[in-house]
């Protein structure tokens, strides 16, 4: 199979502890510590042929809004994650995450 066709599987953004964890695994990432560095790193990871790309929650603060619409306008999906070390409470949690899957 031609690497110009395969689809390359997930990708993560986000916090140090996220990314270092999923590169143990083998899934690719890249640390960001501002919203502009989430926002540049995702659009450059769309542009590439994943089939998943993963955000840790405390990347996307103040951007909320913005990654819902281009995980909207984009076929890739885009999934948040939770980090482990952050601080949030459970039903801040869970709505964020119905916005986020339109339910």
């Amino acid at each position: 199979m031609s690497d110009s066709i395969t689809t390359k599987k997930a990708y993560v953004i986000g916090a140090r502890e996220t990314v270092r964890g999923f590169n143990l695994i083998g899934i690719p990432g890249e640390e960001v510590s501002t919203p502009d560095e989430t926002l540049t790193t995702l659009d450059r990871i769309l542009q590439e042929d994943y089939s998943l790309i993963m955000i840790s929650a405390s990347s996307i603060i103040e951007i909320e809004d913005t990654i819902e619409q281009i995980r909207l306008e984009n076929s890739t999906p885009i999934i948040v994650l939770s980090d482990a070390n952050m601080k949030l409470d459970p039903k801040d949690i869970e709505k964020k995450f119905r916005r986020f899957i339109g339910y």
